[in-house]
């Protein structure tokens, strides 16, 4: 007898009360995440030191974003707000002549110190925002090889590994009292 009472609270409660299905409403933002190879890229993808990794951020543009662009916005650093968020950059400020150039697949950035000499985060940060941005060859970013140059020493090709990304994590929703 109990069976049957549970049994028919349950069809009570998935009927619905009566609540009428809608249409999709759209709000917010469009889910953002990986870019199909190619794609033209309407914002600078930057990658700043956060405690576990490499932490991707967005920067809108007003058109597609070539390393050459990119890799100059990652050296002047985290603005006030990604620092507020925790992120941080470990590449040395450097007045120095940078140079971006882009190929089929590959990136060759040209710094003014000693590239051995940067830790791996530093390193890192280089390589996936220089992979990520508007690179030519229609390359996912993981396979674009990016070297890296200065104070005579080079290394070549280096690949974004996405096992230095730090987890998105996201704080679960508070669950609705009952």
């Amino acid at each position: 007898m109990a069976a049957v009472a549970l049994a028919g609270a349950l069809a009570g409660l998935l009927a619905g009360c009566g609540i009428e299905p809608t249409e999709v409403i759209e709000v917010g933002r469009p889910a953002q995440g990986a870019k199909r190879p190619g794609a033209p890229v309407k914002e600078a993808r930057l990658y700043f030191g956060y405690p576990g990794g490499l932490q991707p951020v967005s920067r809108p543009a007003q058109g597609e974003v070539s390393a050459e662009e990119a890799v100059p916005l990652l050296l002047a650093g985290p603005n006030e707000a990604e620092r507020f968020r925790g992120l941080y950059s470990e590449l040395p400020k450097s007045g120095g002549r940078v140079e971006v150039v882009s190929g089929q697949g590959t990136v060759t950035v040209q710094l003014p110190l000693d590239v051995t000499r940067l830790t791996a985060t530093a390193r890192s940060q280089l390589v996936c925002t220089a992979a990520h941005n508007g690179v030519p060859g229609d390359l996912p970013a993981e396979e674009v090889k990016v070297t890296l140059a200065g104070g005579g020493k080079k290394l070549s090709d280096q690949v974004c590994d996405n096992k230095y990304i730090a987890p998105v994590v996201v704080p679960p929703a508070a669950s609705p009292a009952p």
